[in-house]
């Protein structure tokens, strides 16, 4: 593991840096696009938002991306069929990413680059320069201190740079040696002192008591587990849930999609891609002879206790990093944390 350094950079400096990468690095970062915040391609860091709340969409998009092509096969002469992968070695960086999506890219690391490494994904994220950064707000929906991803960053893993915002000056934390090289190159840079590691631990002290949603994650898993068939899901199913899909396309943690093969009418061409999908599609159940989540009420549990409870199961840890964009863009105002909360307090009062 890379030793964390510390620096003291002017944000001039800093933004005049990143556009001196934009000749080997395509820069994608948060900007205003009306009056939301989005992650977008740049032309250059003036574009950057960076006194930013949330994004409807993660970052996720930029290495995961919500369609792509797989690979196609062509037949030639002979009836000789080739297969073409496309190539993926655009340099980028990603800057302006807080923390509880800085985790959540590592949570789909384990989904993607495990034993049979998902290629796409991998050469992305291998050609992805990551800054973090630290937050500077609180939103009304973020519960990322209850999950342990926020407001600051508590790994030294997963990111290349970390910033945190100290007035007229940015905290630089490096998180890998590719950084480091870059970085090297940054005018003016000097050892963060004492006194600036003070500011940036009294700024997080400060946003964290401002949270005001919060989730007790303690025997969570256990909980939900031992209770699939509380009222509560038939309750928010039938009163609120539309099966819309919102939550699961904003989670910046899903990561199911579905397969399309497409062929031409001359029949020599198969092209394969793939596209999001959503556990709330009532199709994405479906198996020869029926289907296994046919309620709304099923498909809501299947969402709750993915995120809560069996991704612990799988991954070895919680599949939400408390962002909150569930509730945000939910329609009808369905509230994570409400759910598994009354869960929990009927468990504990049983006797």
């Amino acid at each position: 593991m890379v030793r964390r350094k510390k620096y003291i950079v002017t944000k001039d400096n800093l933004f005049s840096w990143v556009d001196s990468l934009s000749g080997k690095y395509s820069l994608i970062g948060p900007a205003r696009e009306g009056d939301q915040v989005v992650f977008r391609r740049l032309s250059s860091s003036g574009d950057l938002e960076m006194d930013y709340g949330s994004t409807m969409l993660s970052p996720r998009k930029f290495i995961y991306l919500p369609r792509e092509e797989l690979f196609r096969f062509s037949r030639g002469k002979g009836d000789k069929w080739t297969v073409e992968e496309p190539e993926y070695r655009e340099k980028q960086i990603l800057l302006g990413v807080h923390p509880c999506d800085v985790r959540a890219i590592t949570l789909l690391d384990k989904v993607f680059l495990g034993d049979d490494a998902d290629k796409p994904y991998r050469s992305r994220r291998e050609n992805t320069l990551l800054i973090a950064l630290n937050c500077t707000r609180v939103c009304e929906n973020c519960f990322c201190e209850s999950m342990g991803t926020g407001p600051f960053l508590d790994t030294k893993e997963g990111f290349d740079l970390a910033i945190t915002d100290l007035g007229e000056k940015y905290l630089l934390e490096l998180g890998s040696k590719k950084a480091g090289k870059l970085v090297s190159s940054l005018p003016h840079l000097r050892q963060a002192s004492p006194s600036d590691l003070r500011k940036k631990r009294a700024k997080e002290t400060e946003l964290k008591s401002k949270f005001t949603k919060k989730l007790s994650v303690e025997d969570l898993p256990h909980i939900l587990s031992r209770n699939l068939e509380h009222p509560i899901y038939r309750q928010v199913a039938e009163d609120k849930c539309l099966g819309c899909t919102n939550c699961t396309k904003v989670c910046p943690t899903c990561f199911c999609y579905q397969v399309e093969d497409k062929i031409n009418l001359s029949l020599d061409q198969v092209e394969r891609s793939r596209h999001w999908d959503s556990c709330h599609e009532f199709h994405f159940a479906e198996v020869h002879g029926g289907n296994f989540r046919s309620s709304r009420r099923a498909r809501l549990r299947q969402f709750v206790t993915h995120k809560l409870s069996t991704w612990v199961e799988q991954y070895g840890c919680f599949g939400c990093v408390g962002c909150g964009r569930c509730m945000t863009w939910c329609p009808t105002g369905i509230d994570l944390t409400e759910i598994a909360g009354e869960i929990v307090k009927n468990y504990k009062m049983k006797p």
